[in-house]
């Protein structure tokens, strides 16, 4: 057999392995239910993950494979926790072990299989390492931008509420003065006007100091979204909220920054969609929080343009929390916000 027709041999032999694994490796996370089979992508880069960590071992092992070039995949999956890693991992060891046991280790070579088994664990936990590492990174940048784009609406909403009503209402002072020999009803008129807007300011500004102060306090995430859709949402706005599961139970972290992905979506809804009704839904189990926001206002048309500020923010959010944010509008019918958090292992 010619150098050639053995490579292409070789070839041929770890194309049909690698089927093989991808097939295994989909099979095991289907069985024990993971949740990276909601995300496909994941799903795809975990089992090309495994074709590179068999080559790995086998180059390590001198086998006959040995000389076919390795695809080096890492782990860049970066919204995936380390906890999850860890279990797609050992997942991962699992369903590779018995063919990499099978195809590298076969008579009259032997290997030993306790070799293959550590090569292959080594291989396995130093993606899953650098994954982590490299996820540490992605938060800390995501958590940057998010608090970023929450100081700049912030600063938005002190210039377009507060600084230009207080403008507004030293004009009417001004004006006061000035009309106040010679037309003392329209004087009258424009300090009436005045203090009506100081009051506006002092509302807002009542406002933003509720919004800096803890948001989720002991009352949990359903109390403060009630209590914010109450205060914030006009009458006119009719607000339904439906919640399932123990919304109590969630981590002080993941109640704080869904609360601000919602408030954001709710704020966006009733400043730039006049909505007549709002409906948020949060369902809690074992596995996931999963939590819409839904307005029948006037809605958008995806990508033509940005229907209002906070959606990267919320967006960074959810990440944060290794989560899923989606937003579906069209013009004139209304916008759907979904979010999605993993919680944990599925209860036995």
């Amino acid at each position: 057999m010619t150098t050639r027709t053995a490579h292409a041999a070789s070839l041929s032999v770890r194309s049909g392995v690698h089927e093989e694994i991808v097939a295994s490796v989909r099979r095991a996370l289907r069985r024990d239910g993971a949740l990276l089979t909601d995300r496909p992508e994941d799903v795809t880069e975990l089992t090309v993950l495994a074709c590179a960590v068999f080559d790995d071992v086998a180059a390590a092992l001198d086998a006959p494979l040995d000389g076919v070039p390795r695809g080096g995949a890492e782990w860049t999956r970066c919204g995936i926790d380390w906890g999850e890693s860890l279990r797609a991992g050992t997942t991962l060891f699992e369903a590779v072990l018995p063919i990499a046991l099978r195809e590298l280790a076969p008579p009259p070579h032997a290997s030993d299989p306790h070799r293959i088994s550590v090569l292959l664990h080594q291989a396995i936990l130093t993606r899953v390492v650098r994954g982590s590492q490299a996820r540490a990174t992605f938060l800390d940048d995501r958590v940057l931008s998010a608090r970023r784009e929450e100081r700049r609406r912030m600063a938005r909403d002190l210039h377009d509420r507060v600084l230009h009503g207080i403008g507004l209402a030293i004009q009417g002072l001004d004006l006061h003065r000035y009309h106040a020999q010679t037309s003392p009803v329209l004087a009258r008129t424009k300090i009436d006007t005045a203090i009506g807007l100081l009051r506006q300011v002092v509302h807002t500004l009542q406002q933003f100091t509720l919004e800096l102060r803890r948001p989720v306090a002991d009352g949990g995430l359903e109390q403060a979204l009630r209590s914010y859709l109450a205060s914030h949402v006009e009458p006119p706005v009719h607000v339904v909220m439906h919640t399932r599961g123990d919304l109590a139970s969630l981590p002080a972290h993941v109640s704080e920054e869904v609360y601000l992905i919602l408030r954001e979506a709710a704020r966006n809804a009733v400043r730039h969609a006049a909505p007549s009704r709002l409906e948020v839904s949060v369902t809690v189990d074992d596995r996931a929080l999963r939590a819409t926001l839904t307005d029948d206002g006037r809605g958008y048309l995806p990508g033509a343009c940005s229907p209002a500020g906070g959606l990267s923010a919320m967006r960074e959010r959810a990440l944060g929390l290794n989560g899923q944010f989606s937003t579906t509008s069209a013009p004139g019918a209304g916008t759907r916000v979904d979010v999605r958090v993993p919680l944990g292992e599925p209860a036995p």
